[in-house]
């Protein structure tokens, strides 16, 4: 009767809260096989090398992503370089990014400066970049719809930086693999932590900036039942992604950067995390900030905060790095 469909209703709403609170399983996903690096060539006036693969090794999650390598002046010893692991920055955390073609125009502020540091640096591409070229409102929904489907299917990102992490085990031999780290600003700081909740290998991790409370976030539009039909599944999937659920799963350094006039993420909104990441960690830096908003705060003060923190872990960088 009734109260056995309630019964199982109620069993069917614990199994799934419980889901949409456990990590993404990127163990079902394989490892994609890596080519080796192209030629690098030289920044000027910082001597940094750069690099840039594409994998087309399929259609499973992560297997026709992006890698953009810099590598610091000067050649390195075997394992003698420590590594930062960057996403690209500025999605709306539903879908992800690719990597512009490397040329004389790319952008390279939020990863160049941990290379011209004395760093090796992996920029990777997310999953489910949205390609905004469609004719009507129809076809558009298709393509967010799409996209959204890569992004999520694709553990929020967490599957390409876990292959960023195994493309740089593989193959960048002059990189400490105890020495990796993850970075990111904005909704690539939202990666950077999700990552260091499923990547117990990293060494530590920097977030400038980041949505932490996903639900809250999305609090205006996951509810809606036209939301479902755009993002089939949404208010699982924006607790699955959220910081916050697996603020006890991070346990290496952590550090944190925000602006106090930051209109998009707020310190006080991410004061919640902020606790409940430092109630399980002992290792958590937060850095602020009184001006410099969402963006000129991280170029100007966080990176260069970052990279404190990070030679701040590693007591033994290489000489040839630029100061």
């Amino acid at each position: 009767g009734w109260g056995t469909l309630v019964v199982i209703w109620g069993m069917a709403e614990v199994k799934t809260q419980k889901e949409s609170r456990s990590l993404f399983r990127n163990a079902d996903v394989p490892v994609p096989l890596f080519p080796q690096l192209p030629d690098f060539e030289t920044l000027e006036p910082s001597g940094v090398r750069v690099t840039q693969i594409e994998l087309s090794a399929g259609s499973q999650p992560g297997h026709a992503m992006s890698f953009r390598v810099y590598l610091p002046k000067g050649e390195a010893d075997p394992k003698s370089l420590p590594c930062v692991l960057v996403a690209p920055a500025g999605t709306n955390l539903l879908s992800g990014a690719g990597l512009e073609l490397l040329d004389e125009n790319t952008y390279h502020d939020e990863a160049l400066p941990y290379a011209e540091a004395g760093m090796a640096v992996v920029l990777y591409s997310i999953d489910g970049e949205d390609p905004e070229m469609a004719d009507g409102d129809e076809e558009r929904v298709e393509e967010i719809r799409a996209a959204y489907h890569a992004f999520s299917g694709a553990g929020a990102g967490t599957v390409n930086g876990r292959n960023a992490l195994m493309f740089v085990r593989s193959r960048l031999p002059m990189v400490d693999p105890n020495r990796i780290y993850s970075a990111g600003h904005s909704s690539a700081a939202t990666l950077s932590l999700l990552l260091a909740a499923h990547e117990p290998l990293l060494k530590g991790c920097v977030a400038y900036a980041p949505a932490v409370d996903l639900s809250e976030h999305f609090a205006d539009l996951a509810p809606k039942p036209e939301a479902e039909f755009v993002y089939p599944g949404i208010q699982r999937f924006v607790v699955k992604s959220s910081p916050l659920t697996h603020a006890d799963k991070i346990r290496m350094p952590v550090f944190l950067f925000f602006a106090e006039d930051d209109t998009l993420a707020t310190l006080e909104g991410s004061r919640p995390f902020i606790d409940a990441l430092s109630r399980m960690n002992a290792s958590v830096k937060l850095r602020t900030v009184p001006t410099g908003g969402h963006y000129e705060s991280m170029i100007e003060k966080g990176i260069p905060a970052g990279i404190d923190w990070i030679r701040s872990m590693e007591q033994d960088l290489p000489p040839n790095r630029v100061e």
